[in-house]
């Protein structure tokens, strides 16, 4: 099922599914968005487009201008900051990673993202829960965050990457 969402926040963009043909878009978009964010494989990505309950991208023209993808709280999913939430959480949607592609930077990409993702798949949850770096820092990201109404919970330091965990309620 296809879906697609008006430009939202002032964003000229479309928000819509991620489809095959649009992962080495976002793989390359993720790719240039390290070291705020983890690597990823093909194959990794793959897994993302399978078990996420959210993975759309936001749509400048012809180009992929960013991504957003959130997990439920009960996905198969390892990663330490997801159970992090996992231990604390029951009803929260967990986003994994958003990265929006430099030249769309401050034009409304994220904010359109995390608002539709909170419209399309936030109401069974309670919870938008995310985690910043602060080492490396994303000073960015944490702004974004807290513009956005997110709190601090908690804070986990994994030897080089420090993290800042980050809860707001829905609907935004």
């Amino acid at each position: 099922m296809r879906r697609e969402s008006p430009p939202e926040a002032g964003a000229s963009v479309r928000i819509r599914d991620v489809t095959d043909a649009d992962l080495a878009a976002v793989l390359a978009i993720n790719e240039r968005s390290i070291p705020a964010m983890n690597s990823l494989t093909h194959e990794r990505l793959r897994w993302f487009v399978r078990q996420a309950v959210y993975f759309r991208v936001a749509v400048a023209g012809q180009e992929i201008a960013g991504f957003l993808i959130c997990l439920a709280p009960d996905a198969p999913y390892g990663s330490a900051n997801f159970r992090w939430f996992s231990q604390r959480y029951d009803d929260f949607l967990y986003v994994d990673r958003v990265a929006v592609s430099a030249s769309y930077r401050r034009r409304g990409v994220a904010d359109a993202l995390y608002r539709d993702a909170a419209a399309s798949v936030g109401r069974p949850y309670r919870l938008l829960a995310a985690e910043v770096n602060l080492r490396p820092p994303n000073d960015g990201s944490l702004r974004f965050h807290e513009r956005l109404g997110f709190e601090p919970v908690g804070a986990q330091d994994h030897g080089r990457v420090k993290v800042r965990y980050l809860v707001r309620p829905l609907p935004l």
